[in-house]
């Protein structure tokens, strides 16, 4: 590990503490800018690129109009948008600058990332670990997709262990093996995701086929020697057929163990908003499964000998 691994930078959009879908126990969640992929469904958008980005929340604004002078790009306007006065702003102008935060009274702007130390995210995680150790938690580095970020991401890792924290990683698993070999030593736990196992609909659905991400998977388990959870978001009409669980849950029962769990992660609408505060539309018309239709998909998986769950 370099000597200044506190010093080592990286765009961070949230660390959220207090959080029980990560891993076990309560846990703090740093949340890094940037991913290889492009899935349809992304529930945050705002990761997807490295660089800061400006998020305007229609519903909060009150079409005051304090935003449009102070901004340097002339990128925003007051007009009319779904029967609603507001501040619209023109993100082929926007230079992401934030000079229009301040002024706003209904804090409907943000600035989304940050770049950071290790140390600044360190000290933040640390303001909770009274609970986490309590909790048997820990410290849950995720996206975007953290492996972008492999100095950064292999660095804070070591760090929370040093301080005597269990550490995990929820990952798309898209990288270099140069990269996985880099970051893995210092990872207690892999939350690791598969979007489908058909790799042309898998490039479909986000982008890049998924022969990469199943050696790493494999890689990481067999060779590394680090416990992961499979885990499956699950949206009707993409990837939640009976024939993909299947073959999800065979993957990891012959090829891992029959001792990895499955976490089947059910669609919810929040990337819908978070879309629509970045000037995007996402609109593709998915419905949030039912509780009846995840229990049969858990099922399936239960049928492979594996344990299942629904959530994280």
């Amino acid at each position: 590990m370099r000597e200044d691994y506190l010093e080592v930078t990286a765009p961070v959009f949230n660390i959220q503490s207090y959080s029980i879908h990560d891993g076990p126990g309560v846990r703090v969640t740093v949340f890094v800018k940037g991913c290889p992929l492009r899935c349809l469904w992304c529930a945050n958008p705002e990761s997807n690129l490295a660089e800061p980005q400006l998020m305007v929340y229609s519903n909060k604004c009150t079409a005051c109009g304090r935003c449009v002078p102070v901004c340097p790009q002339k990128a925003i306007r007051i007009g009319q948008k779904k029967d609603k006065y507001l501040s619209i702003t023109d993100r082929s102008l926007c230079v992401n600058c934030g000079a229009c935060i301040s002024v706003c009274p209904a804090d409907a702007r943000e600035i989304s990332g940050k770049e950071m130390t290790v140390a600044e995210v360190l000290k933040k995680v640390l303001a909770d670990k009274l609970f986490l150790d309590a909790s048997g938690g820990g410290m849950t580095v995720s996206g975007g997709e953290c492996l972008m970020h492999p100095e950064f991401t292999a660095c804070l890792l070591y760090a929370a262990q040093q301080e005597g924290l269990h550490t995990a990683v929820e990952s798309c698993s898209f990288a270099s093996r140069e990269v996985i070999d880099a970051v893995f030593p210092y990872v207690n736990l892999g939350l690791l995701d598969i979007k489908h196992m058909d790799s042309e609909e898998h490039r479909r659905l986000t982008g890049v086929p998924n022969e990469q991400i199943l050696d790493n998977i494999r890689h990481v388990y067999h060779d590394l020697k680090v416990p992961v959870i499979i885990r499956v978001p699950t949206i009707p009409g993409y990837n939640d057929s009976a024939e993909n669980i299947l073959a999800t849950a065979e993957f990891a029962a012959k090829e891992l163990g029959k001792d990895v769990a499955v976490h089947l992660l059910p669609y919810h609408r929040l990337g819908e908003s978070k879309n629509e505060s970045l000037g995007k539309d996402m609109n593709l018309g998915i419905e949030v499964p039912s509780d009846e239709h995840m229990q049969a998909l858990k099922a399936i998986v239960e049928g492979c000998g594996l344990t299942a769950q629904v959530g994280g």
